[in-house]
Parts: structure tokens; C-alpha cells; sequence
């Protein structure tokens, strides 16, 4: 975990070295998260988790290109079953994120088009499992435990990283609108049998100053 932020602040840290120009902003949005198991050759994906994100970014001006890193709060996760009737299992995963992403510009007449991708660390902060209908210990109602990080056989492993692939518009303005994609490389399970990865659509709104 470490190294991987070491590696994430050296990179921005020489951004800003070469840099022309350099703006701060905000945004929010809401993520499309699911969850791929795959075990003995067979994967499966979840349902589709509704979530959302919300944080601090910088945008570090390098001609054509620019340098964006933040720092997120996002929600990730998945969901199983048909509802409370048949009995479901929701994941939601809480995560602080630091992506840093490299974007091309492509200048309009109202801003910029951008295009890019990046590496991102999630250190996992909280999460939840809610369980209803048959899923249940009881066979009805709803049930919540909550989900831990560590490296216990139960426990969801630490850090989430992977690459995230975005792009957008940003106007002269500072209003920023964007839509990305997570691909989770991390296993998240400390089961060596099988793997656990985070996948997550997501599309925000940002401001820059």
C-alpha cells in the first residue's frame, strides 16, 4: 500500500514540476459498481450496485496534456439475488481513492474535449453486507453485518487498486461533466482458491476554480 501511494505522489510530484498551469476543483457523481468472482475457471459478476463518489481534484497543465490526481471518497460494491421475496445479499464496499490520471485536451469552442487513463489506490475505510428475505438467517426480514479489512480468512483484502479509463468535457466555465470506468486489478478476497475484483461505471460532475 506503501509503495503504491509513493508511486502515486512521486508521479504527481513531477507533474507539477513541468507544469504550465495548475487548477484545483470538487466533484461528485454517481458510480455503477459490480463485483466478478471467479473460481475454478467460472466467473461471476454481480448486479449492478448504485453508489456514488465525492472529493478534491487538481488538474496540473502540461500543453496538450495535463496531469489530474484527487482524492475520492467512493462507494463500490455488488449485489446478488432477486429481492426480499427470493432473498438478496448486497455488498457496498466504502473506499478513500487516489486516482491519478493522465488526459489529453482537445480544444473546442466553448472548452475542452478530454481523453485518458490513470492508476488508482482505494484504502477500504467501511462496509456493509445487507441480506434479505431467504438469504437471511431466519429465512425472512432483513439482516446487516458489517464487512472488515485485513488479511482474516473473513476479513476483504487491502488495498483496491487498478487503471481507470475517463472521458469528457470541460468548459471555459470550470464545469466539468465526465464519465470513466474502474477496472479493479486487486484481489479482494485472502481466499488463494479465488478472486474478487471491483469493476465500477461512473459518471460526475466537477467544478474547477
Amino acid at each position: 500500500m506503501k509503495k503504491c501511494l509513493l508511486l502515486l505522489c512521486f508521479t504527481s510530484i513531477a507533474g507539477l514540476s513541468f507544469a504550465q498551469s495548475v487548477s484545483f476543483g470538487v466533484k461528485a457523481g454517481v458510480n455503477f459498481s459490480k463485483l466478478t468472482t471467479s473460481s475454478s475457471g467460472i466467473s461471476v459478476t454481480s448486479a449492478t450496485l448504485t453508489g456514488f463518489h465525492v472529493g478534491a481534484v487538481a488538474d496540473v497543465g502540461l500543453g496538450s496534456w495535463s496531469l489530474q490526481p484527487g482524492v475520492l471518497f467512493s462507494t463500490k460494491g455488488g449485489s446478488y439475488g432477486n429481492g426480499s421475496s427470493n432473498g438478496s445479499l448486497k455488498l457496498t464496499l466504502n473506499y478513500i481513492e487516489v486516482p491519478v490520471n493522465l488526459l489529453y485536451n482537445i480544444p473546442v469552442g466553448v472548452g475542452k474535449v478530454f481523453i485518458g487513463a490513470g492508476p488508482y489506490v482505494g484504502l477500504g475505510v467501511s462496509g456493509k453486507g445487507t441480506t434479505t428475505g431467504s438469504a437471511t438467517s431466519s429465512g425472512s426480514g432483513t439482516e446487516t453485518t458489517n464487512i472488515t479489512f485485513g488479511s482474516g480468512p473473513n476479513d476483504t483484502k487491502n488495498p483496491d487498486y487498478g487503471i481507470n479509463i475517463l472521458g469528457g468535457m470541460r468548459f471555459t466555465s470550470g464545469l466539468s461533466l465526465s464519465a470513466g470506468y474502474g477496472i479493479g486489478l486487486a484481489n479482494l478476497s485472502n481466499d488463494n482458491s479465488g478472486t474478487i475484483k471491483n469493476n465500477v461505471l461512473s459518471f460526475s460532475v466537477g467544478y474547477f476554480f
